[in-house]
């Protein structure tokens, strides 16, 4: 993996595809300015249009490593969402190291929400309830995908 952050290398990107698309109005704007007075093919307009479909391809490449690098950092985000919720104890909402099997602050298992606990909305409800008071959600089944 690179030293760059996602976040700088979709800034970096971005920065270019503005570049190249300002380059690619121009040429549009050229090739009409061209084609107006006569609308016959000439070699120049064909060498205006041929640069047009390349920083247009170079546009739609740029795209498509966008939304790479947009998927890989919603990825990774929600990776790290996952690991800092194993390791944050459901009783009293405590991170403790990974290294952890039982809370540090409570005592409580870790990994296992209470049957009070709603896993849709995280909501601590009152010992003896069936459905979650926030969100309905029936307790003790896994949170909806």
């Amino acid at each position: 993996m690179s030293d760059q952050s996602i976040d700088e290398r979709l800034s970096a990107i971005a920065e270019e595809m503005a570049v190249l698309e300002k380059q690619r109005l121009d040429t549009l704007a050229e090739i009409g300015e061209k084609a107006i007075p006569e609308l016959r093919e000439k070699p120049e307009l064909t060498e205006l249009i041929v640069k047009a479909n390349e920083l247009t391809e170079k546009i739609c490449e740029l795209r498509e490593r966008e939304a790479s690098l947009l998927e890989e950092k919603e990825r990774a985000e929600k990776e790290e969402r996952d690991r800092i919720a194993k390791l944050t104890c459901f009783s009293c909402r405590t991170v403790n190291p990974e290294s952890a099997r039982f809370c540090e602050k409570c005592g409580a298992q870790l990994g296992i929400p209470p049957r009070e606990y709603c896993t849709a909305c995280g909501t601590m409800n009152q010992p003896g309830m069936k459905f979650c008071g926030e969100c309905g959600t029936k307790l003790g089944e896994s949170a909806p995908q």
